[in-house]
């Protein structure tokens, strides 16, 4: 099985921390963990969804974010990005790109977009595995880790071409919360979609419709060393 594996060096963390003025005010002492943190996303059933061109069948890998905010919801960095969202270079679209595939984090990323190149890659055909350098986390401290997942053109009975433009099923959110410090295996939950035509950030808990979005992934976990 294919692994992508990315390292955010923790000097370009500890910059982004700065940059975003993620300062608490409190003077606690900073958390060195040599082998870091470690995000891994298990491919399910869908995740290469297929679409349909001319004569052949496509197969296409999901479009993908994940990014930490602290416990008041400020965002503090992206982990991971596919290319298209973070280049805004989709074919046959607006110059803005494609807020539609990825609302939740465009718009947590709309004035921090800094040090977003340096985490964009390809999405993975196989397991995706992000390793992170955390020792700009402060110890002790609790923090949000959020996962958006979309394929294109995912129809259904629910969502048509009709009601839900290029998008089809929208994005998914999974969702987990872990303290700095404490080692573990914390699962993400799913919590919710973002909005199907990408008009803005919010997370909609219901699920109505979904159908082979819910099985893009099989899982997604954090493991804290």
């Amino acid at each position: 099985m294919k692994k992508m594996v990315l390292m955010v060096c923790s000097i370009a963390v500890i910059a982004t921390f700065a940059f975003f003025g993620c300062n608490t005010g409190e003077k606690s002492s900073q958390l060195t963990i040599p082998n870091g943190m470690e995000l891994s996303v298990e491919p399910g059933e869908y995740w290469l969804g297929k679409r349909k061109l001319f004569i052949f069948s496509l197969d296409r890998t999901p479009q993908m974010a994940a990014w930490i905010e602290n416990d008041h919801g400020n965002y503090i960095s992206t982990i991971i990005v596919t290319n298209k969202n973070a280049k805004k270079k989709w074919l046959n679209a607006p110059k803005e790109g494609r807020p539609e595939a990825l609302p939740v984090w465009n718009y947590k990323i709309h004035n921090n977009t800094s040090q977003i190149d340096s985490v964009s890659a390809a999405t993975s055909k196989g397991a995706v595995d992000v390793q992170i350098d955390n020792d700009s986390l402060i110890n002790g401290q609790e923090y949000n880790v959020y996962l958006e997942i979309n394929h294109s053109f995912d129809y259904n009975n629910f969502w048509t071409e009709n009601n839900s433009g290029v998008n089809g099923q929208p994005s998914l959110i999974y969702h987990a919360k872990f303290i700095a410090g404490t080692s573990g295996k914390i699962n993400l939950s799913l919590i919710g979609h973002g909005s199907v035509d990408g008009s803005n950030g919010n997370i909609f808990k219901e699920l109505e419709g979904m159908t082979t979005a819910l099985s893009i992934i099989k899982n997604a976990y954090i493991i804290i060393n």
